[in-house]
């Protein structure tokens, strides 16, 4: 009985240990395609290199005992009241939880680097200051279709048509709707995951850059609607299911009246 024991025990351990190594591979990601994902969808607002931008900066060590866990939860549901916003398939974005897996594989990869030293101001009392408004330059939608691309794209897809952010291949109304959308980019939207993008709100682009986009995105209505095809040589309108309804009718008729001609011609010969 005692050596049963001994074995029982033996053999729940090693079960134990086969999950724990089970669970652990299976949650392991692949950095090159980390890599990859991390390029296409965080590069643009955390860097390339993970040193920040209009994001958090990520080359650097995260304290904890289970850093992947907390990582998978951040990119998974975002971090609310952040611009930070969630990129699960579960939670409404576009990644599933393996392409996760590996984008956590690799941010966890750009914390081997050297430290950087931390140098601690001496505390002093700043007078705030209001924020000037801005003036904007008129904008050329030719540079804002770079800049869309290199910036907007990401979150609002390549035509304007809405991924994690929104819909911008729409009809804009309003007065003045390069000024709306200057102060938009610019600052920002205050509770929305939408982060301000001019430098002077520490972001990475110019008033020029602001303006060519603001100018570049309500032309998007009409890239992103191509025009209906109609097929050639066939009527249009009312008048197209006039004719097919007509065409219908002629063909039951004819079909009738055949049936109708080899039935008589039937009973004919029986007589």
């Amino acid at each position: 009985m005692k050596f049963l024991k001994w074995f029982a025990l033996a053999l729940m351990i090693v079960i134990l240990s086969v999950g724990i190594f089970a669970t652990a591979y299976a949650q392991g990601g692949d950095v090159p395609r980390g890599a990859k994902l991390f390029a296409q969808n965080c590069a643009v607002c955390h860097g390339d290199r993970g040193q920040g931008r209009v994001g958090a900066t990520l080359a650097k060590d995260f304290p904890g005992i289970r850093v992947d866990v907390l990582l998978k939860d951040i990119i998974s549901g975002g971090v609310q009241g952040s611009v930070m916003p969630a990129w699960s398939k579960s939670k409404g974005g576009p990644l599933s939880d393996a392409e996760i897996d590996d984008l956590i594989a690799f941010v966890r990869s750009l914390g081997n680097q050297a430290p950087t030293v931390i140098i601690t101001p001496v505390a002093t009392k700043v007078r705030v200051l209001p924020s000037p408004v801005a003036t904007f330059p008129a904008g050329n939608p030719t540079n804002g279709a770079q800049v869309f691309a290199a910036n907007c794209a990401v979150c609002h897809g390549p035509n304007g048509e809405g991924r994690i952010g929104a819909t911008l291949g729409k009809d804009w109304a309003g007065i003045d709707v390069n000024a709306l959308l200057d102060a938009t980019i610019a600052r920002g939207v205050a509770g929305s995951k939408m982060p301000g993008w001019a430098q002077s709100n520490g972001g990475p682009l110019s008033n020029q850059e602001i303006a060519d986009v603001a100018s570049y995105i309500p032309t998007l209505k009409k890239s992103s609607q191509p025009a209906p095809t109609q097929s050639p040589g066939l009527p249009s309108g009312d008048n197209l299911g006039g004719v097919i309804a007509l065409v219908c009718v002629g063909v039951v008729v004819l079909v009738g009246v055949v049936v109708l001609l080899i039935g008589l011609a039937g009973s004919r010969k029986k007589q």
